[in-house]
């Protein structure tokens, strides 16, 4: 059954909010402005934050598919849903400057990258194995204005590399880029995968801030693979990441936000081509891959207004650019990344919460990559495709439809899936698989 039909079918369900965002159901007057689904839970929410907890609720759900090129065509449902309970500890317990969160994640469905296209920038940031998992779970302390301390289960990706205007796209390579998720230990420590961790944030005055962490070194570390996010592993090498920025914000101008920074893992890798007996990994001699010690990232990025809607607090238009460079080419398999993009907030008349979003993303592949290509090619005597890169186009249009709900429509173009590799199924090894058009809808549900 080719994939439009089967897409067509998804699309419905995740049009079914919008139905709760008819007046025809509507049984409150501020059913349709109220920041969240359930409202005020007719008091008890209010009363909860105002005594120090804070909870939240939210639901994203997909349905995608590819119509061309990639492994093979299909389409599929992602769905992510997201509990977190905060704990003002001051107001709880008189403890100055604490906070405790806890966090949960549900992920439903089967991803298109992984199930149907085989690339490697992630074509919703959502796709994962159906599981829940343990999120977050820290303790954040305040030293006045200045100092913040963070310790407990984190996520690198809730306070590291993050760029406001990217937020729109759905595509996961534009939160937590590609270059982190390929490379590190089974993606990096990014939400859903948490590990036990401690930050520290310097922030002298609103322009400046320096911050950096450590974490476990991989998060399925564990002798039973960390389910549902449980173990806590603390014995598998260290992540650590440092990152400065500055955010100019001048009055009736222009603002932007400037970051550099950079992470190590010390963890051990395989070399991509070269094998532990000093043959390249493409030799029937080859005794498997030498282990490499260590590997190390370097990054940048901005995010700037690039001009404002007059007399129109929060509308206009908004780019971004990151770059980022791992330059040990027999470990890192992406060593050149780079994203960029633009998003327009209000574009439509009457429709100031909307936004416009146009990507692009690069990643470069290894040398090393290339030339065990190139041996196998020479070993095997078949003419296959040689890794160099995969990019992905990225357009996506997101409407506010109410405060706790929006619909995203998005199409993404990815060109060179897995960096310009044969189908894994092997109908063809001197072909590469052909780029792939992905279409689909995202709805999210704030509860």
């Amino acid at each position: 059954m080719s994939a439009p039909p089967r897409l067509a079918r998804l699309i419905p369900l995740l049009l079914l909010p919008l139905l709760l965002a008819s007046p025809a159901v509507a049984q409150q007057s501020d059913w349709l402005t109220r920041d969240t689904l359930t409202g005020d839970w007719g008091g008890t929410r209010t009363a909860l934050k105002d005594k120090g907890v804070t909870v939240g609720l939210s639901w994203v759900m997909e349905g995608l598919g590819n119509t061309t090129g990639g492994i093979r065509q299909g389409a599929v449902y992602d769905g992510f849903t997201d509990l977190q309970i905060d704990f003002d500890l001051e107001k709880l317990a008189g403890w100055k400057g604490g906070r405790i969160r806890v966090a949960g994640y549900s992920t439903q469905g089967h991803g298109l990258t992984a199930k149907d296209i085989g690339n490697l920038l992630t074509v919703t940031s959502i796709e994962g194995e159906p599981v829940i998992w343990l999120g977050e779970v820290y303790l954040d302390q305040s030293f006045g204005d200045a100092l913040s301390l963070r310790v407990g289960q984190l996520g690198v990706d809730q306070q590291f590399w993050i760029n406001d205007t990217a937020g729109v796209f759905v595509n996961s390579t534009f939160g937590w880029a590609g270059i982190n998720g390929v490379n590190l230990p089974n993606g990096g420590n990014a939400v859903p995968l948490p590990t036990p961790g401690v930050s520290l944030r310097w922030s002298p005055d609103a322009a400046w801030a320096l911050q950096g962490a450590v974490y476990n070194g991989n998060p399925l570390g564990g002798k039973d693979n960390n389910p549902n996010g449980l173990n806590f592993p603390v014995n598998d090498g260290v992540l650590a990441i440092i990152e400065a920025s500055y955010t100019s914000a001048p009055k009736g101008g222009l603002s932007g936000t400037y970051k550099v920074g950079a992470w190590y893992n010390s963890e051990s890798f395989d070399n991509l081509s070269m094998a532990a007996n000093g043959v390249s990994l493409a030799d029937p001699a080859a005794s498997g891959p030498a282990r490499q010690s260590g590997m190390y990232e370097l990054y940048a990025m901005v995010d700037h207004q690039l001009w404002v809607e007059p007399g129109a607090s929060g509308e206009g238009l908004s780019g971004f650019f990151r770059i980022a460079v791992a330059p040990e080419q027999d470990r890192s398999s992406v060593t050149f990344y780079f994203d960029t993009g633009l998003a327009y907030t209000g574009l439509l008349p009457g429709r100031p919460n909307d936004i416009l979003g146009l990507g692009f993303a690069y990643a470069g592949m290894s040398s090393a990559l290339a030339d065990l290509d190139r041996a196998t090619n020479a070993v095997s005597g078949i003419d296959g495709p040689v890794r160099d890169y995969e990019a992905v186009i990225e357009l996506t249009y997101q409407a506010a439809v109410t405060p706790w709900l929006s619909v995203q429509p998005f199409f993404q173009y990815v060109i060179h899936p897995g960096g310009n590799i044969p189908s894994p199924l092997g109908t063809n090894p001197t072909q590469a698989m052909d780029n792939a058009a992905v279409f689909g809808v995202r709805s999210a549900v704030t509860f």
